[in-house]
């Protein structure tokens, strides 16, 4: 088998839709997220469990899955980024891959997300036994080399990393993203035989129009949490999110603009400006709180 490598495809995406009303703590939206293989194959027969990586503020957000349907549904009200990692029934090397995955949520009056991409995963003389594994799950034998060497970057979608491409009506002024619970809250109201492994992104769609991004495929590391670095709860971030979504007066928008700015901890879009209530430190959540309200506190 020397010299011979397997392709095989996996299907990662999401749905989201706007709930008929929110739910008690104020979420907004239902989502899916999911990896399966590509026209029904069963991927149970390399797959070990598949790891995703919810944002902080929910309960239990490392949540791993053992057996299909490797998914995960919940409710929130904003979009984040969502690590996925899959892992492999393989005793060689490559153990597991990596994909950064964008949770977008729809805006207020648009229609529900239903995203999907391609990734197509190439190992490079695998041993007897992970290749009878990844035969038996759909993939396709190929005697050349593989698509991509480890190294390999994927060219990245045209929009920033975590932020939305979902495009507002023209006749809306720009807006404020921020982030809190569910990730990211919007105010617009992710032996011998060794073997070698690549990625690919194939191909991406959706069903709304809006592009997945196709990260480069890497050996996963093992993510050190960071501490916060403000000493907010989470309570009083969903408080502040309340208070901000309930603007409308544009200059007093513009006013939260300009204090986000300051920090230098936000991204800019046409439509949007989105920034990060986690990542803010306290000095600035004062700010903002008593902008909003004056008899605020944290």
């Amino acid at each position: 088998m020397a010299g011979q490598s397997v392709q095989i495809k996996l299907v990662l995406g999401h749905s989201a839709q706007w709930r008929k009303k929110p739910t008690t703590e104020g979420y907004t939206h239902d989502w899916t997220v999911l990896i399966r293989g590509e026209e029904g194959q069963e991927i149970k027969h390399f797959v070990e469990k598949v790891v995703f990586y919810l944002h902080e503020s929910f309960p239990k957000p490392r949540r791993v899955i053992k057996e299909p349907p490797y998914q995960v549904s919940e409710s929130g009200y904003g979009s984040f980024n969502l690590p996925v990692e899959v892992y492999f029934r393989n005793k060689d090397e490559p153990k597991k891959v990596k994909f950064d995955y964008d949770l977008l949520l729809p805006n207020m009056n648009d229609p529900p997300i239903n995203q999907i991409r391609s990734e197509c995963l190439t190992f490079q003389n695998p041993s007897e036994e992970f290749r009878q594994k990844l035969l038996k799950a759909g993939g396709v034998v190929s005697g050349g080399p593989p698509i991509n060497d480890s190294k390999s970057t994927i060219p990245k979608s045209k929009r920033p990393s975590g932020m939305s491409d979902i495009d507002m009506p023209n006749s809306k002024k720009k807006k404020l993203e921020g982030r809190t619970k569910d990730g990211s809250k919007k105010m617009k109201k992710s032996g011998s035989s060794s073997s070698e492994f690549s990625g690919s992104d194939s191909s991406s769609g959706s069903e709304s129009g809006n592009e997945g991004e196709a990260p480069a495929i890497t050996k996963a590391q093992k993510s050190i949490k960071k501490p916060s670095p403000n000493s907010w709860d989470t309570t009083s971030l969903k408080r502040l999110h309340k208070q901000l979504n309930s603007l409308q007066d544009p200059q007093l928008l513009q006013e939260i603009v300009n204090i986000i700015e300051q920090t230098g901890l936000y991204n800019l879009t046409a439509s949007t400006f989105d920034f990060d209530l986690c990542k803010l430190d306290d000095i600035t959540l004062s700010k903002l709180s008593k902008f909003v309200d004056p008899a605020s506190t944290s």
